[in-house]
């Protein structure tokens, strides 16, 4: 029985592909998660922050200073670029709270992709390894 090389050689690199797209998206899922604990922290210090707190200021790269927190009704927000925007706080809440709810939309979509590559994957590798081992079968 002879071997089918090209549909093996084909599976073999789907199954290369496959193993590159999800190391690409097991990354991007880190990221998102980090970025998702980031949002969490910063809405869980705005809900504990209160007037008159001592709080730590960057200054600089590694560098805090202690102050204390007079006004609590507006922040700054980086929103790239060194761009920078006043919120109140209210708005800033609900504009985490929405940022939250959409990194974990974005979780869940890539967690279902990574599933649905990895079930690929395993299929590939199973066909693969049958059309192998019909060909060992057929040297004996």
């Amino acid at each position: 029985m002879e071997i089918d090389e090209e549909k093996l050689s084909s599976q073999l690199m789907e199954i290369e592909y496959i193993r590159r797209e999800l190391e690409n998206y097991i990354n991007a899922l880190n990221n998102l998660q980090a970025t998702q604990d980031n949002i969490a922290r910063a809405l869980d210090g705005l809900t504990s922050l209160k007037g008159n707190s001592d709080v730590l200021i960057p200054y600089a790269q590694d560098i805090f200073i202690r102050g204390r927190v007079n006004e609590l009704d507006k922040a700054i927000v980086s929103i790239g670029s060194n761009i920078f925007k006043s919120f109140s706080f209210k708005k800033l809440k609900g504009k985490l709270e929405g940022d939250f709810r959409e990194v974990s939309s974005n979780i869940n979509s890539i967690a279902q992709t990574i599933q649905a590559l990895q079930e690929r994957g395993a299929k590939l590798e199973e066909d693969a390894n049958k059309l192998y081992e019909s060909y060992q079968n057929s040297l004996r």
